[in-house]
């Protein structure tokens, strides 16, 4: 089966395959340099990005919404919660290949970092969940079942990863390394921009920054399906396209709505670029 069908279109393609995991602490000269103090804030009340997956031969597979709800307080943090949906639709669920998938994402306001994550998902008849604790001050994980796994600074879950590349500098050539944790595994991604680049989608025409992703497994380097990213060079730090070419076929995620339309100053706003 495709892995995850959707969510390798966006989320755990910055992460998969599973083999590629390790179950212990992934150290990187830029991960403690580049962490979250130095991010802006890309986080706003209402926001709700909705997009279009095509996949192979299929003029429409799935569709990804990526959701900011209010700030407010998480059992005595101050925080954001954030969600990332996806779910396939038309031809491709009809496959036996029905995916739902929901992963969300709590983060501290003070650090941009998480501090909890949960996940659900749907592929066909099976259904799973799991949830994930972020100690990022004492850098350690509590995972579902009741394991512990040590973790680096500046350690995010897959929705929270798409925002804190959102924060990232996006000066071309000045890369930036993440760790991800999924489930009980810590995975270290790069990501580089590129180049300035001038991007249409159904949503409208807009000036972006191209993101490069590759993995770090010792001294390989994975391309990750030739993931890039394409976000906003404005305020907003809108993705409002990604693309990939795994060996099953060609996707691509296009931005089709963005809620609200017009950039709003922003009243939480750390350390512009």
């Amino acid at each position: 089966m495709l892995k995850r069908l959707l969510l390798v279109l966006v989320l755990t393609a910055l992460s998969l395959p599973y083999s590629q995991g390790q179950t212990r602490v992934v150290k990187s000269e830029r991960s403690i340099a580049a962490s979250a103090s130095t991010a802006r804030n890309p986080f706003m009340a209402g926001e709700r990005l909705s997009y279009d997956v095509s996949w192979a031969d299929f003029l429409i597979a799935g569709e990804l919404t990526i959701q900011t709800d209010e700030r407010r307080n998480f059992d005595g943090i101050d925080g954001y919660h954030v969600t990332a949906q996806a779910k396939t639709v038309g031809l491709v669920s009809g496959l036996a290949l029905k995916v739902n998938d929901v992963y969300e994402s709590f983060i501290n306001a003070s650090t941009l970092q998480p501090f909890r994550a949960e996940k659900r998902m749907r592929h066909g008849k099976k259904q799973a969940q799991s949830s994930v604790t972020i100690d990022q001050q004492h850098r350690v994980a509590l995972v579902t079942g009741g394991g512990t796994l040590e973790i680096p600074p500046d350690t995010y879950d897959l929705a929270g990863l798409i925002f804190a590349m959102r924060g990232m500098d996006l000066t071309p050539g000045k890369a930036r390394t993440f760790t991800v944790i999924e489930d009980d595994k810590l995975y270290t991604i790069t990501v580089r921009p590129e180049a300035k680049e001038k991007i249409t989608t159904r949503a409208g025409s807009y000036e972006t920054v191209r993101l490069a992703t590759s993995m770090i497994k010792g001294r390989e380097n994975d391309k990750l399906y030739n993931l890039r990213m394409y976000i906003t060079n404005d305020s907003r730090r809108l993705p409002v396209l990604i693309t990939a070419d795994p060996p099953w076929g060609s996707v691509r995620v296009e931005l089709t709505s963005a809620i609200p339309e017009r950039p709003q100053k922003h009243p939480y706003s750390r350390n512009q670029n």
